[in-house]
């Protein structure tokens, strides 16, 4: 009994871990793309696996002050941001642009629709007040 449970709950969780890992996947390989073209950019040799102390030391050899190593950094994600920021705002219009659609079929319907309940107990109430004050006139 405990160990179907157990089994089930690690079948759920591979699942969630194998379903999360496919949305991911595409990003985490553009990132690390993207990564490599700031590092060759800067001067290191990313061709093949090396020691991040190696990565380093070509760094430092080819930007040996802090003002080359600036620029080199400037001038190697300047693609980069451009993209990112880009992606950032088609992002935005996208989501402004649901976010307009899902009031417009959902949020302002149910607006009006409170807004024309409540109109409709408000003249309602009134006619009832109005009712209320001519009997109440009628008989004092």
């Amino acid at each position: 009994m405990i160990q179907d449970s157990l089994k089930s709950g690690l079948d759920s969780a591979r699942t969630l871990r194998q379903r999360i890992e496919t949305q991911l996947r595409p990003q985490l390989d553009r990132a690390t793309v993207e990564f490599k073209k700031v590092l060759t950019d800067l001067g290191a040799d990313v061709s093949e696996p090396r020691p991040m102390s190696d990565v380093i030391a070509r760094i430092r050899a080819k930007n040996p002050t802090f003002r080359s190593l600036a620029s080199s950094v400037d001038i190697a994600t300047y693609d980069l941001r451009k993209k990112l920021w880009w992606d950032a705002n088609m992002m935005t219009a996208y989501v402004t642009d649901r976010a307009g659609q899902t009031y417009s079929s959902q949020v302002k319907p149910k607006f009006e629709d409170a807004i024309n309940r409540a109109g409709a107990q408000l003249r309602q109430a009134m006619v009832q007040v109005r009712e209320l004050t001519a009997r109440n006139s009628r008989i004092g």
